[in-house]
C-alpha cells in the first residue's frame, strides 16, 4: 500500500500541557504525542508515503510511551490501559518521521491496510502468540505468565484478597461486591437456612453467609482453594472439592436440600472458558442446581456486568463516559449478552424473580474517585434471583 491509514477505531483525547492521547479503542493501545504530531496524522489521509517522508524529513516530535496493562493490578482496576498521572510518564522520546510512523504503527494508530489489521482480532493460538489480540482471558493470562512471571492461581487470589486471605482489599471488590453482599445476606438469609455456594473459591462469601446463622456447603473444583477455605472455615461452613458442570459431579449433594444456592463470578467462564479444553457444561450445572434446590428455593447469581465490565473509564472524574466497542459478537470481552444469559437461565429451568445492579458504597469516593464515579454510573456487577420453574411434562 502506498499510503498510511488511521483506523476509524482511533480517538484523540486532550491531555494537559500540549499533550494528546491517541487511543485505539479496539486494540486497547495508546500513545501520547505533542500537538504538532496531529498535523502529520491529518496529512496521512491525503499524502502518499514518499511525499509524507519528504515533507517531514527534517522535523522531530516528542512522544510519550503511556500504554500500560492496567488490569495487572486486578480484574476491577481501571481497564483504560494508559498511565493517567503525567508525573509517572517516562521522559519523552524525540523521533524523526521514520521512527514516529513506526511507533504509531506499533500502537495501531496508523495502519498499512485494513485487511491485515482486522485479521489480528482473533483468539490467540497460544500463550506465546503476540500477533493476534485475543480476548481478555487470553491477554490477562499471557500478561501474568509471560510479563509478571506469576502463578495465575496465586494472582487471582491476591488481586482480590489481603495477605490473610480472610478479608477483601480496599478496592472495588470491597466497595461494591463485599459491602453489598454483606447487607444483602443479612436481609435475605434466615438463620437455619441451608445454602450451597457453588464455585466458592477460598470460601470468603460462604463464611459471610454463615455469619447469619445459615449452614453452608462450599464447593469448588480447585483443591488448593478448598484447602484454604477449610483452614479459614467458621462455624456453620464445610467445604468440599467437587467438579462443577460435569455429569454426576454433584450427585452426593441431596436433592431438594438447599434453601439457597449462591454463585458469584463463575458463570462467565462457562460462556467463555479460560482454557479452550474446558468441557464444563452450563446446562448440566443448571440441572444440578435445580435438583439441589428446594421447590421454593432461590438461586442467587452474581456476575460481572454483561455490558459495563472492562469498558474504558473516560471523561472527567465526576462526569464519566465510556465507549461500547462490542456487545453481541465479542472478540475482546468475556461476558455474554443479556439475551443469551436470560435464555440460558430459562433453558436451565429458571425464571428471573429479581434483578439488581450493584453500586459502590459512598465511602469509596475518597479512596478512588474515578472508580467510584464510573461504577456509580456504569455498574460493574449484577445480581439475579432465580426461581425453579415447574417441569412442563
Amino acid at each position: 500500500m502506498n499510503k498510511f491509514f488511521i483506523p476509524k477505531d482511533v480517538i484523540i483525547l486532550s491531555e494537559d500541557n500540549d499533550k494528546w492521547l491517541l487511543m485505539n479503542v479496539f486494540s486497547k493501545t495508546s500513545l501520547a504525542v505533542e500537538t504538532k504530531c496531529l498535523e502529520l496524522l491529518n496529512n496521512c489521509a491525503y499524502m502518499d508515503k514518499k511525499s509524507l517522508y519528504l515533507m517531514y524529513k527534517d522535523k522531530k516530535w516528542a512522544v510519550w510511551e503511556v500504554e500500560e496493562f492496567t488490569n495487572s493490578i486486578g480484574l476491577l482496576a481501571d481497564p483504560t490501559r494508559y498511565i493517567r498521572n503525567h508525573s509517572k510518564w517516562s521522559s519523552p522520546k524525540t523521533l524523526d518521521v521514520y521512527n514516529l510512523i513506526e511507533k504509531l504503527q506499533k500502537h495501531f494508530i496508523l495502519i498499512n491496510d485494513e485487511k491485515t489489521y482486522l485479521e489480528k482480532f482473533q483468539n490467540k493460538k497460544s500463550i506465546l502468540d503476540y500477533n493476534n489480540f485475543g480476548n481478555f482471558h487470553e491477554q490477562l493470562g499471557q500478561h501474568i505468565m509471560m510479563e509478571l512471571k506469576a502463578s495465575p492461581e496465586k494472582w487471582w487470589l491476591m488481586q482480590k484478597f489481603n495477605e490473610d486471605l480472610k478479608s477483601v482489599k480496599n478496592n472495588l471488590y470491597s466497595a461494591i461486591q463485599a459491602k453489598f453482599l454483606e447487607g444483602y445476606f443479612r436481609k435475605k438469609i434466615e438463620a437455619g437456612s441451608r445454602v450451597v455456594d457453588i464455585g466458592c473459591g477460598i470460601g470468603f462469601y460462604s463464611n459471610m453467609i454463615a455469619k447469619n446463622g445459615a449452614q453452608v456447603l462450599g464447593i469448588d473444583p480447585n483443591q488448593a482453594y478448598i484447602q484454604i477455605a477449610q483452614n479459614n472455615a467458621i462455624e456453620g461452613t464445610q467445604f468440599k472439592t467437587m467438579n462443577i458442570g460435569f455429569p454426576n459431579s454433584l450427585d452426593e449433594i441431596p436433592s431438594e436440600s438447599a434453601d439457597y444456592i449462591f454463585m458469584s463470578d463463575a458463570l462467565l467462564f462457562y460462556f467463555v472458558p479460560i482454557k479452550k479444553e474446558n468441557k464444563a457444561n452450563l446446562q448440566i450445572l443448571f440441572s444440578d442446581i435445580k435438583r439441589i434446590l428446594k421447590k421454593d428455593g432461590i438461586f442467587i447469581s452474581v456476575e460481572p456486568h454483561y455490558i459495563f465490565w472492562l469498558l474504558p473509564w473516560l471523561g472527567e472524574i465526576k462526569h464519566p463516559f465510556t465507549i461500547f466497542t462490542e456487545y453481541m459478537n465479542k472478540k475482546f470481552g468475556v461476558t455474554t449478552s443479556i439475551s443469551n444469559l436470560i435464555q440460558s437461565y430459562s433453558k436451565g429451568g429458571f425464571s428471573v424473580s429479581w434483578m439488581e445492579e450493584l453500586l459502590p458504597h459512598p465511602s469509596f469516593e475518597s479512596i478512588d474517585p474515578r472508580g467510584y464515579y464510573f461504577a456509580k454510573e456504569f455498574p460493574l456487577w449484577q445480581l439475579f434471583e432465580l426461581i425453579p420453574v415447574k417441569d412442563r411434562n
